[in-house]
């Protein structure tokens, strides 16, 4: 019984979820179009974290350019991580599901900001 209103609780909430873009688009969880904003995220932030690493390794030590690109990598690590478990649990076929899945992909829009935010140092 305890497992069947578990479930039933999750699939409640995650009918009633929904995230708001960076750009104010409000995405239903268990839309079609969720899956695919999680994902364009996920990519751009992986792109954006890479460029970072490479100018951080350009810059020197110490410098205020330094250390405005580390704290930038910082924001963006932090921010992104619930979505890069997620994504790595989905690559090797296990890993959160249901509610930890949900939760872990509401932080899309976080990931999102802190990955505008670190393209916005790199420029």
């Amino acid at each position: 019984m305890r497992v069947i209103l578990s479930s039933a609780v999750i699939v409640v909430l995650a009918a009633g979820c929904a995230v708001t873009t960076v750009d104010g688009e409000r995405l239903r969880v268990r839309s079609d179009a969720f899956p695919d904003y999680v994902e364009s995220v996920f990519r751009r932030q992986n792109e954006i974290a890479t460029a970072l690493a490479l100018a951080i390794d350009d810059e020197t030590p110490g410098s205020g350019r330094y250390a405005a690109l580390e704290a930038a990598e910082l924001e963006l690590l932090t921010a992104c991580r619930g979505l890069n478990e997620l994504a790595e649990a989905s690559r090797d076929g296990e890993g959160p599901r249901g509610l930890a899945a949900l939760q872990r992909a509401r932080l899309a829009p976080d990931c999102e900001r802190a990955t505008n935010n670190a393209a916005e140092e790199l420029e």
